[in-house]
């Protein structure tokens, strides 16, 4: 393929155990030995492109890959290039702090347009904003602001973003916007919704007020706003804090997590849920998705938990994610869950594509065989009464699960089509069977 017989070599084995994480990593040195850069032979960057794309297909979620890739990029093809593989990288894992700093480190650099780089900054806090460890992007943010934008009054709509967030370094933000709100008019601290409902409030129990009468009522209600911020979020961290403390490891890797790490992100989700909190809900379920990405278990609740806020789209995309990138072929729960999503948006014929794709690899799965005859039962009885006989009358399915279908196909009759006489003839006929 290349030329170099050590890097074919490799090739071939990465290819052949696509699974083995080190083999990749061995071909990745490889690629990268060639010392590449603009003027490399065009072959030495086909295979590090080569390299990158094929593990990173397989490997997503690994960050620190797509930060070397686009370094690699940007020295090879230049700036486009390297803006080309961020944007890969912060679809593929859109929560990666690490690897959103690292873009806008780029972008700072080689971007004068602060409405373009804001834009970005945005697009991260959308991301990685609600983390409980977003400090270093919220550091860039505001340092950003304060230096390339130098507009106080966006400084303090940032800050009274920041600080209602319950994360690790609530109080160094909250010192901050202390001390600016103590350095600005109240008036111009405050945004306008809460401002309006100052005035009315001042108002009630002041009457009219102007000019300094007014600020000092203002900055009265705003140290009560600030004081009670400030409780709010301490309190909101330190419940935060004793799922934290737990969380060992919040990167991925193919090594499995052990039974406490798992039961700890299942309380801190039950935690969250319970708050109620929908967006701080799915950046949770996000991250947690990180270090639990080969765990159908938590895949499935997430798209549970989507279906149950009618996120229908979202649950569809989470299982899309699962089935076909993050989980092995063998897991058949997650299919046979985007199967019954597509089918609730009434995507018929690739939801039965997907029954029916999971039967070829698995034909006598009972889980499956039902979820695919109920599925045709609710699109046509006819059919789901031919193809639950089938299977009744299979020769390759053991005893007990085709009692369990003659059982499934009763309670049909009788619930149903209240054939209660049909269902008489069955019972009788499979007791003669048994």
């Amino acid at each position: 393929m290349s030329g170099n017989a050590e890097w074919d070599r490799l090739w071939q084995i990465a290819h052949a155990t696509p699974e083995d994480f080190s083999s990749w990593e061995q071909l990745i040195r490889v690629a990268e030995s060639a010392e590449i850069t603009s003027t490399s032979p065009p072959e030495h960057i086909t295979n590090l492109e080569l390299v990158y794309d094929a593990f990173l297909s397989k490997f997503p979620l690994c960050f620190g890959y797509w930060k070397k890739y686009a370094d690699w990029e940007g020295i090879a093809r230049g700036g486009q290039g390297a803006e080309r593989t961020f944007e890969r990288g912060v679809a593929a894992i859109h929560n990666s702090i690490d690897l959103w700093n690292h873009y806008l480190d780029f972008k700072l650099v080689t971007t004068t347009d602060n409405q373009e780089l804001e834009r970005l900054f945005e697009r991260a806090a959308a991301n990685v904003g609600y983390d409980f460890l977003a400090h270093p992007f919220w550091d860039k943010y505001i340092d950003f602001v304060e230096k390339r934008i130098s507009d106080p009054k966006k400084l303090i709509e940032l800050m009274n973003r920041i600080v209602i967030i319950p994360m690790h370094q609530y109080a160094r933000y909250y010192e901050k916007w202390r001390g600016l709100c103590a350095n600005t008019k109240p008036s111009e601290a405050i945004n306008d919704a809460t401002l309006q409902q100052f005035l009315s409030e001042i108002k009630a129990e002041k009457g009219e007020l102007i000019g300094d009468a007014l600020e000092k009522a203002l900055r009265e209600k705003l140290d009560v706003q600030i004081a009670k911020v400030y409780k709010e979020t301490q309190e909101g961290t330190n419940k935060r804090w004793v799922y934290e403390a737990e969380i060992k490891r919040s990167y991925f890797h193919i090594k499995p997590l052990d039974r406490p790490q798992l039961q700890n992100w299942n309380k801190y989700l039950d935690f969250e849920e319970s708050v109620g909190d929908v967006a701080r809900i799915r950046a949770l379920y996000e991250r947690c998705l990180v270090p639990c990405a080969q765990y159908e278990e938590f895949w499935l609740r997430y798209g549970q938990w989507l279906a149950r806020n009618n996120l229908i789209s979202e649950a569809k995309s989470a299982y899309e994610r699962a089935a076909y990138t993050f989980l092995s072929k063998d897991k058949i729960h997650i299919k046979l869950a985007l199967a019954l999503v597509l089918e609730e948006e009434g995507n018929i014929d690739e939801a039965r594509s997907t029954y029916t794709s999971v039967l070829q690899s698995t034909p006598t799965h009972i889980e499956a065989i039902t979820g695919y005859v109920h599925f045709e039962r609710r699109q046509n009885t006819d059919t789901f009464e031919s193809l639950i006989g089938q299977y009744i009358s299979s020769a390759y399915l053991d005893e007990s699960a085709r009692a369990y279908l003659t059982i499934q196909y009763i309670k049909y009759l009788q619930q149903v089509h209240i054939k209660l006489e049909a269902a008489c003839i069955l019972i009788i006929k499979r007791s003669l069977f048994l």
